[in-house]
């Protein structure tokens, strides 16, 4: 079985340019219904993320994570400087992100994604 996997730049681009230095609040802690903590250890921290369409969260950031969707759906994202992204997700589509800082909304389908933060990948900063 081939699997799909994608890593789109520009859009990963778009999502974590942010510097952490004025974060805003951990997508866990500030969205607790959508993002739910399945594995953490020393190592990382693994989330799962459901929405439906309509659905939003607040501001929130993520440390260096590698997000694997499992389902398709459209949804708009505004960064901190008010720029919006619409990004459309498919199973197996796969991305890295760096340092990422959004709101967003579920515009079409289920969200559902499988996030696995990178705890030394935070310690030692941005990545190529």
């Amino acid at each position: 079985m081939i699997r799909l996997r994608s890593f789109l730049p520009a859009t990963a681009l778009a999502l974590s340019g942010i510097a952490m230095a004025d974060s805003a609040p951990d997508a866990v802690a500030i969205d607790p219904d959508v993002h739910h903590v399945v594995l953490e250890n020393e190592h990382v921290r693994v989330f799962e993320g459901r929405a439906s369409h309509g659905a939003t969260s607040p501001m929130h950031s993520h440390p260096p994570f590698v997000f694997v969707s499992l389902g398709t759906a459209r949804v708009k994202l505004t960064l901190p400087d008010g720029k919006q992204v619409i990004l459309d997700t498919w199973p197996g589509q796969v991305m890295w992100m760096v340092d990422a800082q959004h709101s967003w909304e579920v515009l079409s389908g289920d969200l559902r994604v499988i996030a696995v933060e990178v705890k030394s990948a935070r310690a030692a900063g941005p990545a190529d």
